[in-house]
């Protein structure tokens, strides 16, 4: 939970802060997407933080989730299945035995976690075919996606599409907001339990800004904050800390991504997804990636 203390009008004033907080562990701790056991003591590390709410997890083992369930009762959990698909699993591949094996581990996935009260899953799409393919691949998308919404569905959980850029790094299908949101309101004709995941650490590369998320405030289901990488000409997602060498997004940027989420009337997370370069510790980069929060969140207060 985050609190400010600020003086609007010569008056002080404490607010609350108005979303729930989270914190991609995987992404903080890298090494927790290269193993399921023995991930349980980071974690409860982090759950321990009064200022987190929800922790994203990759694969966690059964015994890892029984200990886990037991001594980080307070927050909530969401699953991050975006490392298995950029790992090499593609549910918008135009090739049907590639969609199907994709789906099968996803869904494998979704049934053993949603056990352990875990009710929103992160996903994205395969690599990007190329313009004369897209809509195709699109097309391929829509069904696997009514697909696993329709097995998220019947445990009460939700899918959240993320979008990552199309042209710098990653490549991937989606791929800007607006063709995001076309998807997802096609999928919506069948299931609903499916929104869109927005991260400012994209923005950038994406050519977009928190601006753009206005015309889909009934499809947005979460935030993640963060930073692209920009390296002599080119951008890299790969989430390096507030104020790193080279790390696009500010204090500025954050700010007017919450202020956007307030216009919006947007009511689910804002999760910070960071990374520690060479030589940094994990809760060097948690830290400041908190202060900038927190400094964002005042900068809002004050412009009240």
């Amino acid at each position: 939970m985050l609190g400010a203390l600020c003086k609007i009008r010569g008056v002080e004033i404490a607010a609350k802060f108005p979303w729930k907080i989270g914190v991609v562990s995987f992404m903080l701790y890298p090494e927790l997407m290269k193993r399921s056991e023995g991930v349980a003591e980071t974690i409860i590390k982090i759950a321990q933080d009064p200022y987190i709410d929800l922790i994203e997890v990759s694969k966690v083992s059964d015994k890892d989730w029984a200990l886990i369930k037991e001594r980080a009762t307070e927050v909530e959990f969401a699953r991050g299945l975006q490392p298995m698909i950029l790992g090499g699993l593609d549910i918008s591949s135009l090739d049907e035995e590639t969609r199907r094996k994709a789906l099968d581990a996803l869904k494998k996935e979704i049934e053993h976690d949603v056990k352990y009260g875990i009710k929103a899953f992160g996903i994205c799409t395969g690599k990007d075919p190329g313009e004369a393919k897209r809509k195709e691949a699109s097309e391929k998308l829509v069904d696997s996606l009514i697909e696993l919404t329709s097995i998220a569905k019947n445990y009460g959980a939700v899918i959240l599409l993320e979008t990552f850029d199309r042209k710098w790094d990653k490549k991937l299908l989606l791929g800007p907001i607006g063709e995001a949101a076309q998807v997802v309101e096609k999928v919506r004709e069948v299931n609903n339990n499916i929104k869109l995941l927005w991260d400012l650490s994209h923005a950038p590369m994406l050519e977009e800004k928190p601006e753009d998320l206005k015309p889909y405030a009934d499809l947005i289901g979460h935030i993640h904050i963060g930073c692209t990488k920009r390296v002599e000409d080119k951008l890299y997602d790969w989430h390096p800390g507030f104020y790193r060498p080279g790390a696009l997004n500010t204090v500025d940027d954050v700010a007017k991504l919450l202020e956007v989420l307030l216009d919006i009337k947007y009511g689910e997370a804002v999760s910070f997804e960071v990374k520690p370069e060479e030589n940094q510790l994990p809760e060097e980069v948690f830290y400041t990636a908190k202060q900038v929060l927190t400094e964002a969140f005042i900068k809002i207060l004050e412009k009240i």
